[in-house]
């Protein structure tokens, strides 16, 4: 999984990418930089625990922090341009400024305003990605083959959308359109998480409430944390950090909640393999099935897919052993059109 990280000046972005990240990181091209982190996950633990293979792999996800765009200044289609470096990206998140009293600009701080500045920065983005394409295709006019015809009139649909400053993602694409069109990396094709950072004060994230509103009338995931307060519970150890988070009436660090608002927004489950050797969590997009599950892992069983054994995690967690849930009949044996539950510990036969 990948997010690029997008915000104005001042949002807080990267403050954001280090609560994330929580270690030094390569620079990619000017301004952007990128981390692969490792997301921990209780059930790992727990099934490395019980089973005691000799390691355990977490699930890992990247994040790259964007050059701040700047609206208005003739800037912001340049910078913009930085955007593709995370053009692979599953999703975005944008990072919106809702602490203090004035914005990067010395304004009065207006979330909703700088909101809709970002989307449509996107939609602009995308706006000149398309019309570029339509231009080469215009160049040769009559001499256009029977595919480019139809690319043409699909891209036409795209830059009425766009110009209108709407995103793509809500729009019906057949699958062959919507192939074509991810060939574009398209920003606005991609579900977008708006992260309101809201001052210490605020946690609830009340100054946040109109852009909150805006944000869902959009169709957009959001989560509200402060990310200074957030870095400081950061830097303290392991022990001290929850009795922090109590202080603050916080159930979980905001990188978790971050991280999870990102799942939730791309719709992401985990399921697990364990063997002698390793117990190792795997991301898949919802509403796989099993041989689909089987490919992550490798290749291999995906082709030569014949059922998996699957047991649910709450049940291991029960049971105490795999060989329990076996004996208990709480271990399934699916097949090809069994769709993955998120928690599925599997077992996956395959022909070589």
């Amino acid at each position: 999984m990948k997010i690029g990280i997008v915000g104005l000046p001042g949002s807080g972005k990267t403050t954001c990418f280090r609560i994330l990240s929580g270690q030094e990181v390569d620079h990619h091209g000017p301004g952007s930089q990128a981390a692969v982190v490792e997301v921990p996950d209780e059930r790992t633990e727990r099934i490395f625990e019980l089973c005691r293979p000799q390691r355990m792999v977490q699930p890992e996800t990247t994040f790259v922090d964007l050059l701040a765009l700047r609206s208005g200044d003739g800037r912001a289609a340049e910078e913009l341009e930085l955007v593709k470096v995370a053009g692979d990206a599953d999703g975005f998140a944008i990072v919106v400024q809702c602490f203090g009293e004035l914005d990067h600009r010395g304004e009065p701080l207006d979330p909703k305003s700088d909101l809709e500045t970002v989307l449509l920065e996107m939609s602009l983005t995308d706006l000149a990605i398309v019309e570029r394409r339509l231009a080469r295709l215009e160049r040769k006019r009559g001499s256009l083959e029977t595919h480019e015809q139809w690319e043409q009139k699909v891209l036409c649909r795209c830059r009425e959308v766009l110009s209108g400053g709407q995103r793509l993602l809500h729009e019906q694409f057949t699958l062959e359109e919507d192939k074509l069109l991810r060939g574009f990396s398209l920003l606005t094709m991609k579900p977008l998480l708006a992260v309101f950072n809201v001052a210490e004060g605020d946690l609830e994230g009340t100054v946040a409430g109109e852009s909150r509103q805006f944000a869902d009338e959009q169709g957009l995931g959001q989560i509200a944390l402060c990310a200074e307060l957030e870095a400081e519970i950061a830097q303290l150890p392991a022990d001290e950090q929850a009795e922090f988070l109590a202080d603050f009436d916080l159930d979980k660090p905001g990188r978790e909640r971050f991280i999870r608002a990102a799942y939730d927004l791309l719709d992401v489950i985990t399921f697990f393999t364990v063997n002698e050797n390793e117990v190792h969590s795997w991301t898949i997009s919802g509403g796989a099935t099993a041989p689909e599950a089987a490919g992550k892992v490798h290749s291999d069983m995906q082709a030569g897919f014949v059922r998996a054994e699957v047991v649910p995690f709450a049940a291991l967690d029960e049971y105490g052993s795999i060989a329990a849930c076996r004996d208990a009949g709480v271990m399934r044996v699916e097949g090809r059109d069994y769709v993955v539950q998120d928690g599925d510990i599997l077992q996956i036969r395959f022909t070589r």
